[in-house]
């Protein structure tokens, strides 16, 4: 369901949807994705989900 809301979903989606902590949890998971350049979108904004090295 992550991964559709992340897709697919608009803003209020996300904040209805989505839980901060479980995000960052399986962040490592969904950061994998299909979408062409969503993880370096969702870790730009979101400096919680950034892989330890690049924070």
């Amino acid at each position: 369901m992550y991964r559709i809301v992340l897709l697919n979903g608009r803003h209020q989606d996300c904040t209805h949807h989505l839980d901060a902590t479980l995000l960052v949890s399986h962040w490592p998971v969904l950061r994998k994705m299909p979408g062409r350049g969503m993880h370096a979108v969702w870790e730009k904004r979101f400096q919680r989900v950034r892989p330890a090295a690049a924070a």
